[in-house]
């Protein structure tokens, strides 16, 4: 009995014991409220960060909803060429290369990414926009997956002579060559390309097997494209909105 009280604390080491236990429980607090200050701040630079990559997103879309839409009407015009009794020229050559013109591009999802593999998506407690940002994430990475079929693009891509198709491209250029981005379609003039050979060249891609119902099938794939994108487009304006509702 006599040893077990020797280890119970005494005058002044009750107040020492008292003052080790509230310094231990005050540093405690602070280190939880340094903490909390710490998340918070970094709940709202990942939030401010994913609001960024969104306004890209909706303005890439815009780009590509603009850009397969010009690709659509060119391929319609070159289906009432291909009907038409009427010699074709260089237009009738730059719409066929046209109708053929891809766009790609992925979202951004850099942050996401990171909010994922560290771990820190724990800090958006929100369930329902966690859940939001994982569709919005999965379903643009299916989407992108499905490339167009390459079809009429490799048959036109190999009829019009290498010469005709770097003129299109240095001349009237669909995307800027510094990023990327979409420049319409601009009018095209190509110095050096005679109607007479501009004619034989349509006249081979008119005379391929099946054209015809080749690009019939890129036209349908082609708006298809611009309306899977424009929901896209819709989905991340939904989710920039709801952003900017928890921030």
């Amino acid at each position: 009995m006599t040893k077990l009280k020797s280890f119970v604390p005494r005058g002044h080491h009750v107040g020492e014991f008292v003052l080790v236990v509230l310094g231990v429980l005050v540093a405690l607090m602070v280190d939880s409220w340094i903490a909390d200050r710490q998340d918070v701040q970094l709940r709202s630079e990942y939030l401010s960060r994913l609001a960024d990559d969104l306004e890209t997103d909706l303005q890439n879309f815009d780009y590509r909803i603009e850009f397969f839409t010009g690709v659509e009407s060119f391929g319609l015009k070159t289906l009432d060429r291909l009907r038409s009794e009427e010699e074709q020229g260089v237009d009738a050559v730059i719409g066929a290369f046209y109708a053929a013109e891809n766009y790609e591009f992925d979202i951004i999802d850099n942050t996401y990414n990171d909010l994922q593999n560290t771990g820190n998506i724990r800090l958006l407690s929100d369930i329902e926009l966690r859940m939001s940002l994982a569709s919005y994430h999965s379903r643009a990475t299916a989407q992108n997956n499905e490339l167009l079929d390459d079809e009429y693009r490799r048959i036109v891509r190999g009829i019009i002579p290498w010469r005709i198709q770097n003129l299109i491209r240095i001349n009237c250029p669909t995307t800027a060559v510094s990023d990327s981005r979409p420049t319409g379609f601009p009018p095209c003039s190509l110095a050096g390309v005679s109607d007479a050979e501009a004619r034989a060249v349509f006249e081979k891609i008119k005379s391929y097997p099946r054209i015809f119902e080749i690009l019939t099938y890129r036209v349908s794939q082609v708006g298809v494209v611009v309306w899977l994108f424009s929901g896209q487009r819709r989905a991340a304006s939904d989710l920039l909105s709801e952003l900017e509702n928890v921030r």
